[in-house]
């Protein structure tokens, strides 16, 4: 990567990064520090998936997708967490007063724990797939859309996205049992 390619990364961020802080920490119901990490994390991203290529045409708009997918990824995560504290204090036959689903969940240490690190397994898997394959399992897993109407929204085959989706699903399953890639 040349001198060039950061020059321009450095412009950019000049240019949106305060402007992404305040997108993202109105998004976000005013969490200034998570705001800021995640705008961060866009140019990270922008950086990592480059490969030293020429800046898209439209920079702005790119950096902005990235930001929407991290904040949707944000948001997924902070709603899985939710949802696994729950589904594990309801088997038990606890009911947590409203606001404090934290002091409860510290009674099962172990399967908060156990849980957890599923999550980070899994998050880490989804992180390390290919783009393609990563946005058709995004869509498909978390946005609920049928394999049709993938294929238009990535202007690919049904096969291909059939094929994006075994892969993903195949490659998440082996990183959370352990197995080797």
């Amino acid at each position: 990567m040349g001198e060039r390619f950061f020059g321009v990364i450095a412009e950019a961020y000049k240019a949106w990064n305060t402007e992404l802080i305040g997108f993202l920490n109105r998004q976000l119901k005013r969490s200034p520090d998570t705001a800021r990490d995640l705008a961060q994390e866009t140019f990270a991203k922008w950086l990592a998936a480059s490969n030293g290529a020429e800046p898209p045409e439209k920079l702005r708009a790119y950096l902005y997708e990235i930001a929407r997918n991290l904040l949707r990824d944000h948001w997924r995560r902070e709603g899985v967490r939710g949802e696994h504290v729950v589904a594990s204090l309801d088997d038990q036959g606890f009911e947590p007063p409203d606001g404090s689903l934290t002091a409860h969940a510290g009674h099962q240490p172990e399967a908060r724990a156990d849980t957890n690190q599923r999550l980070r397994l899994l998050q880490s898997a989804i992180d390390e797939m290919p783009p393609r394959q990563r946005e058709a399992f995004l869509l498909y897993r978390y946005d609920e859309l049928r394999c049709e109407d993938i294929a238009d929204r990535m202007g690919i085959s049904v096969r291909a996205v059939e094929k994006h989706l075994q892969l993903a699903l195949a490659h998440c399953k082996r990183r959370v049992h352990g197995e080797a890639s």
